[in-house]
């Protein structure tokens, strides 16, 4: 029998930004534009809604979410890239090498190519297993004398890999290599701990699985990290000097900050705290086993990357038998109303790895906390159907 097409889209692109967000996160944007100024030290307020008291509280949040004692330290940003490439950029000169994974996004592998060009900046790729996880017991074997950083991201936004970061900062830690994390994936759906798994960067976006606004991010440094500023401007306070307060966070926040961004994100992380990262993670995990299940069990569907569900997130890539990426997606959005995304996905590196550049990358769906079970079962049928005739 063939499936029921819903009139709306069924979203199963969380791995590009999550949807729908929580009813607070609306709300809280809703009541700031209706009735407060949108910014910060730069004036003096008298309102319910006091952005100055908003902005110190969600640096709090940021810090308990990743369990950093100094929330200085947490600096909001305008996304995990600009969060990037302010450490890569402030950090990383001529003569320098980094370490990176082969399961890169763009938000590390062009910085690295562009360093590479412009400042005579190397890099290695770290050992990794066949699912693209890196063997920390394997990383001193592409480490050198001048080696001043390891970036990573703790989920593969291809193969939905999680890199067991833990072991990998202890070795890093043994090393004396300073650790970046791109959480881009892994934000707001996997516990994240800057003590236990010995970071010295953490690197967010806001609008994943953080679950609020595009434009906004969050980065954090730890003692030992000091990047030269990217942005040089007004801060708002200390206005009488001719250079940056040298204090954290305001060092590396000139501008004006997107404070909507930051009031969606004490919504949005208030909600992560009641519902609990833990349990977030958990029905991720029972989401992408459900649909990795799915996908196993059709004729001539090949899965990007693991496909043990304890070792990935729900952000699946896949192809079909007949179909290049670009039909297969047409097909998806076009007839099926699925909203998912296909090609390349920014991160040609991970296609090299899983060797699906020569077909055009793959298809993905991520499906998240917040997607109906409805949708992810109608996924299945939907690709049930379309593999039909390949039995």
């Amino acid at each position: 029998m063939a499936v029921t097409i819903p009139e709306g889209q069924v979203y199963l692109d969380n791995a590009s930004t999550s949807f729908p967000k929580p009813d607070a996160v609306s709300d809280a944007i809703g009541e700031a534009v209706r009735t407060v100024g949108l910014t910060t030290g730069r004036g003096t307020y008298f309102c319910e809604i006091n952005p100055d008291d908003i902005t110190a509280k969600v640096r709090r949040m940021l810090a308990r979410l990743i369990n950093a004692d100094n929330p200085r330290r947490i600096i909001f940003t305008y996304s995990a890239t600009d969060s990037i490439n302010l450490v890569l950029f402030g950090t990383l000169g001529e003569g320098d090498h980094m370490l990176i994974s082969a399961l890169e996004h763009h938000a590390v592998s062009r910085p690295a190519h562009y360093l590479r060009e412009t400042r005579g900046v190397a890099f290695d790729l770290m050992p990794a297993d066949s699912d693209g996880r890196i063997i920390p017991e394997r990383i001193a074997e592409v480490v050198k004398p001048n080696t001043r950083l390891a970036c990573i991201s703790h989920v593969s936004n291809v193969a939905g890999t999680i890199q067991p970061v833990a072991d990998i900062g202890a070795e890093l830690k043994r090393l004396d290599i300073p650790f970046m994390l791109d959480a881009s994936q892994s934000a707001g759906c996997h516990a994240i701990d800057v003590k236990a798994m010995n970071l010295d960067v953490v690197a967010a976006p806001g609008h994943k699985s953080l679950l609020a606004l595009p434009g906004s991010g969050m980065l954090y440094l730890s003692e030992r990290m000091k990047p030269a500023p990217f942005r040089v401007g007004g801060t708002g306070v200390k206005s009488e000097l001719y250079h940056l307060p040298p204090e954290l966070p305001v060092y590396y926040e000139s501008g004006t900050p997107n404070v909507l961004g930051i009031i969606a994100l004490e919504a949005s992380l208030g909600f992560i705290f009641k519902e609990t990262v833990d349990a977030i993670e958990r029905r991720h995990q029972r989401l992408c086993g459900r649909v990795l299940g799915a996908l196993q069990e059709l004729p001539g569907v090949s899965i990007v990357g693991p496909t043990d569900p304890a070792i990935r997130a729900p952000v699946i890539s896949f192809n079909v038998e007949g179909f290049s990426p670009k039909e297969l997606s047409e097909l998806l959005a076009e007839k099926y109303h699925v909203a998912h995304r296909g090609g390349l996905h920014c991160a040609p590196m991970a296609h090299e790895f899983f060797g699906t550049t020569e077909y055009g990358g793959a298809v993905r769906v991520s499906p998240a906390f917040l997607t109906p079970d409805e949708e992810v079962e109608y996924f299945c049928d939907v690709l049930e159907e379309v593999t039909a005739d390949l039995a």
